[in-house]
């Protein structure tokens, strides 16, 4: 007898149109990340009836992929997803994506809500721009106000860390333990890309910051034992890496990156399936776009440096991270160049009638603790 008690998850189709890999990244793991609804993204040639078609209305024949939408897939909605609204009344999704109110624009979209009204739209434009020519003058004060901020960059070099320890041995064939006073910390499976830990995740951490440390490695000769620790070990390697990077740079810039060196990010790392790393979305968006030197990243995003720090570290380290130009400066010159400056943060209100453009996500959605920690337990208890 089929129990009708167990609540069924609807599944709603979701139709991309002209919409970016970024965008589309991010919608994918919202989607996923979300269990009330399953929102599912399809292609064209799936055959399936879209219930949702988003369409990117910022490029130049935005609005006009917008009219053939909606005459293709009438029984639809067709919505406008743009930084700015359309001309004409359409369903209007805002950019960028916010996590956290993200699902509930989609539930009022589907309901037939947020729905944006051409014919109010000249008078609130009329409007916006009055109140944006009375504060210029008094925005324009403010920001002349501002002072530098000012902060400086210490580097660091993975040789001589567990961090180090663990790159060398994973471009390495043989399975290879690494000890601290004779004791094993964790071992590396270079055939398998993984790891398996032997110490908690709070005595590894403390590992990843001595710079001094002895440390010892065995080989562990191939058996029938040894498929067995193949088996137990649940660490990626680049998970490991990731997390060991994290730890290792607490704020600091690998070498031989310079505050100069123009860096790009060739491929999105997995979110996913590593240690949770703020602001990591934001830069990951960034960079795989735009090359860009670290002084010249600083100015530009409105982040912690630590955070840039740590994440240039771990995106370097898993090799996702590339150094585009090399600049180094003369040594004379190098501490001159540790010093990053840009504008104190505002502490005024944006402007009546503007919104802030920039990603943004709920602390409820952001994972509590990271990889390496949750599989911890688990490795202790196999």
């Amino acid at each position: 007898m089929m129990n009708n008690s167990i609540p069924k998850v609807k599944t709603a189709y979701v139709l991309l149109v002209n919409v970016d890999d970024r965008q589309t990244a991010m919608l994918r793991m919202a989607f996923k990340m979300y269990n009330s609804v399953n929102y599912q993204l399809i292609q064209p040639e799936d055959n399936l009836q879209p219930e949702l078609v988003l369409v990117d209305g910022d490029a130049d024949d935005g609005e006009e992929l917008w009219h053939k939408a909606k005459k293709k897939f009438p029984d639809a909605v067709i919505v406008f997803f743009g930084r700015n609204a359309p001309s004409f009344t359409a369903p209007y999704l805002m950019k960028p994506i916010r996590f956290d109110t993200l699902f509930q624009h989609l539930r009022n979209l589907q309901q037939g809500n947020g729905v944006w009204l051409a014919d109010k739209a000249a008078a609130q434009k009329e409007s916006v721009s009055e109140k944006i020519e009375s504060n210029t003058e008094h925005v324009a004060d403010k920001i002349a106000e501002h002072a530098q901020h000012s902060v400086t960059v210490v580097r660091f070099h993975p040789q001589g860390t567990l961090l180090g320890m663990v790159q060398k041995l994973a471009q390495q064939t043989e399975d290879t333990a690494i000890l601290f006073d004779n004791k094993p910390v964790l071992i590396v499976f270079p055939s398998v890309e993984k790891v398996l830990l032997a110490v908690e995740s709070e005595a590894l951490q403390q590992l990843s910051m001595q710079t001094d440390a002895e440390w010892q490695t065995k080989t562990v000769p191939a058996s029938a034992s040894t498929s067995q620790l193949h088996d137990k070990a649940k660490l990626t390697l680049q998970s490991c890496i990731w997390q060991l990077s994290i730890w290792t740079a607490r704020g600091r810039l690998i070498d031989p990156i310079t505050p100069d060196t123009v860096i790009r990010l060739k491929a999105w790392p997995n979110m996913t399936r590593l240690a949770y790393l703020p602001e990591a979305m934001r830069l990951s968006a960034f960079l795989v776009r735009t090359p860009v030197a670290l002084n010249t990243l600083y100015k530009l995003l409105p982040v912690s440096l630590e955070d840039v720090l740590n994440y240039i570290a771990a995106t370097y380290s898993i090799g996702a991270l590339v150094i585009e130009q090399q600049l180094t400066p003369p040594a004379a010159q190098q501490e001159k160049e540790m010093v990053l400056t840009r504008k104190a943060p505002q502490a005024t209100k944006p402007v009546s009638g503007t919104q802030e453009a920039e990603y943004d996500e709920s602390d409820e959605d952001k994972p509590k603790g990271g990889l390496l920690a949750r599989l911890m337990g688990r490795l202790r208890g196999n």
